[in-house]
């Protein structure tokens, strides 16, 4: 399946980073970002592999997460593709997560 990231979600995983790079080294973050997008084209293989989301089940829309590190993944398979919407930092308030 063919795997896209939303820019908001790239946004997203961009300002944890940079929030990030306060506490850690460059290099934990090179290779935490690395894992991040090593999981996402894994997700091209194993769609159905991550968990429902159930901060977002109320909009019936199949919402699933893999957890990487401190990110959530929060993606949607539609039809022959999957959408990840959102790379949230999970130690944040479930509800700014972008559906």
């Amino acid at each position: 399946m063919k795997v896209f990231v939303t820019p908001d979600a790239r946004r997203s995983l961009d300002r944890t980073i940079r929030v990030l790079s306060k506490t850690y080294s460059q290099a934990y973050l090179r290779r935490l970002k690395a894992e991040v997008d090593k999981s996402i084209k894994w997700l091209g293989r194993y769609p159905k592999a991550g968990q429902f989301e159930g901060e977002l089940e109320w909009l019936g829309l199949g919402h699933r997460r893999i957890v990487v590190g401190p990110f959530k993944i929060v993606y949607r398979i539609l039809g022959d593709r999957i959408v990840v919407n959102d790379i949230f930092d999970s130690r944040r308030d479930p509800k700014g997560m972008k559906a």
